[in-house]
């Protein structure tokens, strides 16, 4: 069974969580950040992560908890600010739910991270001069190498299984997240910005990813053109 950290100070909700979450995961919960990083070594699959902390606030432990361990990592929080949402998913977070959300949200989003990472880690795919190492999620860029978090991991994998082709943020959202966006494309959008800061050596004039004015993106590791889809 796997086991998901949920780190959120409110012990109602929390209850509520691990009782959504208990006929298929096991849900080790910590009400604080002091509290969540002595638990990282239990052998963690998965992270809920609360923004409002009493100790720290949910961003800056996102990035301590990057810093040792890898897994997904999932912010619930009441906060739908576009700019909380933007620093948190740049902070290293894979996904962001806003509170309150429904049973049936959770358990589709942790399925499809789940799906996203048995599937990363069987697959290692190379394009080019750069190469994807599915057990570490690191991706090698002419011999230099950068971490990823899982999103942008699936992001570039599938860029390098589409090389040269453009492709929408809506398209992007429903070939990664297995969804519709339903217009909200904020996420693709970070996670393109963030991914960008591994790869080039200028993110402001990218060589890899590039974007198509108008339309969206498109990763070309040789500088052709892109081929639209229709």
């Amino acid at each position: 069974m796997k086991r998901i950290l949920l780190i959120d100070d409110d012990a109602i909700n929390a209850r509520i969580i691990t009782h959504y979450l208990s006929a298929e995961y096991e849900t080790v919960w910590a009400d604080s950040a002091c509290s969540a990083l002595s638990r990282l070594d239990e052998g963690i699959d998965l992270i809920l992560l609360d923004i409002l902390l009493p100790d720290t606030d949910g961003i800056t432990l996102c990035r301590q908890i990057r810093e040792r361990i890898y897994c997904p990592i999932l912010f619930i929080s009441c906060l739908d600010e576009e700019e909380t949402v933007i620093r948190a998913l740049r902070s290293g977070g894979d996904d962001y739910l806003t509170k309150p959300f429904s049973a049936g949200v959770l358990l589709a989003k942790l399925v499809a991270h789940f799906r996203r990472l048995d599937y990363a880690r069987k697959v290692e795919q190379t394009t080019g001069t750069i190469c994807l190492d599915p057990q570490s999620h690191d991706v090698l860029v002419s011999g230099r190498r950068c971490h990823l978090s899982t999103i942008a991991y699936d992001i570039l994998s599938f860029f390098l299984a589409h090389p040269r082709h453009a492709y929408t943020a809506e398209e992007l959202y429903l070939a990664v997240w297995n969804a519709p966006s339903y217009g909200d494309v904020r996420t693709v959008i970070s996670h393109i910005y963030a991914l960008r800061q591994q790869l080039e050596d200028d993110p402001h004039t990218p060589r890899y990813l590039r974007s198509i004015r108008g339309y969206g993106y498109y990763f070309d590791p040789e500088g052709n053109e892109p081929i639209l889809q229709s």
